[in-house]
């Protein structure tokens, strides 16, 4: 699919890429006006602040949270919290939100040309909500969208588990890229992941505590809201479709469509799934058939336009999944 998006993508003319991109933009922009009226500037950014005052001040970051709705509770790790009285300020966080999207755009882009922007402009709703509310979604989206490039890149062999390790301190759904290091029987990735886990949580361990006592005794930590979540359908199923989900992205994870299974089972498995979570699919440009080191190198020249139908494929055959 990922070559034909490519020879489309050389055959269409720039006119009918625009036609098209505009047509999926037009369709984005409808679920960005109908997302709207939930989205409030900087309400995931104040709640960050509320938590980084509390833990700061020597208090529980989770706690004096029953009062303000399931929509402005912290319930992510303590790493966040520490870092907002610096990253926090709205110029520099925005500014990190706002490099991190453009990042993940020209990943997509590079990796299919016009046919790349696609999703981007049909998810552009997900995307302005996020990065209004001020929440840290882009930057772990961007995160998931490098893991599988730094890991079979020729940069260091721990940048992926790293940049994996780094999303799952944000937000907890991403350790569940570990299935895609599993599936392809990457036992030192995630050793690595592990050890970079170990080096995040050891200045996190006064508050580790109260995080787990958090998720424990306060119901609202995993509440259900409606929404596209299986869990809000019935717990069962929601079980169900994680495992399922799971071991689809396993099974696949050596294969092109590795990475994808593996967005999608992060997806499935929230507790609290609204549109705005979409945009966790951007974490997944689908690679061309190319090696490792053009694959892996976002910075590095765009790859050469797809040769005669009859050529084969250069470089090793290991590719992204």
């Amino acid at each position: 699919m990922q070559q034909a998006l490519r020879t489309l993508s050389v055959r269409r003319s720039p006119a009918a890429w625009a036609i098209l991109i505009g047509l999926y933009l037009a369709v984005g922009v409808a679920i960005a006006v109908y997302l709207a009226p939930t989205t409030v500037i900087g309400q995931d950014l104040a709640t960050y602040q509320r938590a980084a005052d509390r833990l700061w001040s020597g208090q529980d970051p989770y706690a004096g949270q029953s009062d303000l709705g399931q929509d402005y509770q912290y319930r992510y790790p303590p790493l966040l919290a520490m870092v907002i009285p610096v990253l926090g300020i709205p110029p520099i966080w925005y500014g990190l939100l706002a490099a991190a999207t453009v990042a993940t755009l020209w990943l997509w882009y590079r990796t299919a040309g016009p046919a790349g922007l696609l999703v981007p402009a049909l998810l552009v709703g997900p995307q302005a909500q996020q990065l209004l509310n001020g929440n840290s979604q882009a930057l772990v989206v961007y995160l998931l969208a490098v893991t599988p490039l730094l890991a079979l890149g020729r940069g260091p062999s721990w940048g992926g588990p790293a940049a994996l390790a780094l999303a799952t301190m944000l937000k907890l759904h991403p350790v569940i890229g570990l299935v895609w290091f599993a599936g392809r029987r990457d036992g030192r990735a995630i050793g690595l992941y592990l050890l970079a886990c170990g080096v995040l949580l050891v200045p996190q361990v006064p508050w580790l505590d109260d995080f787990v006592r958090y998720y424990l005794a306060d119901s609202a930590a995993v509440a259900t809201i409606p929404g596209m979540s299986l869990r809000a359908i019935h717990p069962v199923v929601w079980v169900a479709g994680t495992v399922v989900a799971l071991v689809v992205a396993w099974r696949l994870a050596d294969g092109r469509y590795g990475w994808v299974a593996v967005t999608v089972a992060q997806l499935l498995a929230l507790p609290r799934v609204l549109l705005v979570n979409l945009a966790l699919l951007l974490a997944a440009p689908l690679p061309p058939r190319r090696s490792v080191r053009q694959a892996s190198d976002p910075a590095g020249d765009p790859p050469p336009a797809p040769g005669p139908a009859t050529s084969s494929s250069p470089g090793p055959s290991t590719t992204l999944g």
